[in-house]
């Protein structure tokens, strides 16, 4: 058997996603290959002692130190294969303010924001989405209506931030699309239609098993709007530089127009996550993808 290793953990606020993705990837890989799983930083010097017997790896660790190109240019500077984006791709698509700027100029419409750094006055007179910077899986991510909530959502999010995103809020529908690389082309999976049922597609909706938004994929919309939004993802994936596989998010306002939020280099593979979703509803499923993927990159 082939020797791969995933890589997972990290030191982000996402860490216990990551882990929860990585041991969802070791059940669906263990009999096809051989799978060790290092959780980083801890085991670090073990995978350093092990790493010339490895022939591929698999980061599955998101934020910062896993989908900002950190892990990949320490993968590179070892020669090893490894799934997933490049270094630059990564680096590009975690800073939510870099991200805006490259699918503006491919003609990709995004809501209005700007970037503030931890403690900056701010001040908002309608609705906007306070993000980290470069967080991901909604975490510290709030909606703030008032002057009261822009404070207090400011204040969360840079806990795990030093810069955060203000975007103006976009009130619609949510999407999300995922992105593969198969058989030599890139495909825009099913449309996923999302609806939260506290109204807010935040970390709760993602994971809390009580409170998961509801996911329905192929979302119900008219095959126009569909096109249109595998359209956006795939023009979203190509310009960002992404490989393998990335996955989009965007929110259609009551006027039918759509508005790119973000793209994820990284997209989550637990039980619950949208990728293997995605994946099942167009015919695939999440085992037979990565393993196309990591034998194309053995040889």
């Amino acid at each position: 058997m082939n020797k791969v290793a995933i890589v997972t953990g990290g030191v982000s606020s996402e860490r216990v996603i990551a882990l929860r993705s990585a041991s969802n990837v070791a059940d669906l890989l263990r009999d096809t290959f051989e799978i060790t799983t290092f959780d980083f930083p801890k085991d670090i010097n073990l995978f350093l002692q092990k790493y010339h017997e490895i022939e591929l790896v698999i980061p599955v660790l998101h934020g910062k130190g896993g989908e900002d190109g950190t892990i990949q240019g320490f993968l590179e500077t070892l020669g090893l294969p490894y799934l997933f984006s490049g270094v630059q791709a990564h680096a590009i698509a975690l800073d939510k303010e870099k991200t805006k700027i490259v699918v503006s100029a491919v003609g990709i419409k995004t809501p209005q924001s700007r970037t503030i750094e931890k403690g900056d006055p701010v001040h908002y007179d309608h609705p906007v989405i306070v993000k980290p910077l470069d967080g991901g899986s909604s975490v510290a991510t709030a909606i703030a209506k008032s002057q009261e909530e822009l404070i207090k959502a400011c204040e969360s999010a840079s806990e795990h931030s030093v810069k955060l995103l203000i975007e103006d809020f976009v009130a619609g529908q949510e999407f999300t699309i995922a992105v593969v690389e198969k058989d030599g082309r890139t495909t825009a999976l099913p449309v996923i239609a999302i609806t939260p049922k506290n109204g807010f597609f935040d970390f709760s909706s993602k994971y809390n098993q009580d409170n998961l938004a509801d996911e329905i994929c192929p979302a119900p919309i008219n095959r126009e709007l569909s096109d249109k939004l595998q359209a956006i993802a795939q023009l979203a994936h190509v310009s960002l530089g992404c490989r393998h596989v990335s996955r989009t998010d965007i929110i259609v306002d009551h006027n039918g127009e759509a508005w790119f939020l973000e793209t994820n280099t990284i997209p989550g593979m637990t039980a619950t996550s949208l990728l293997p979703k995605a994946l099942i509803a167009s015919g695939s499923s999440l085992k037979e993808i990565l393993c196309g993927w990591i034998n194309k990159e053995i040889g």
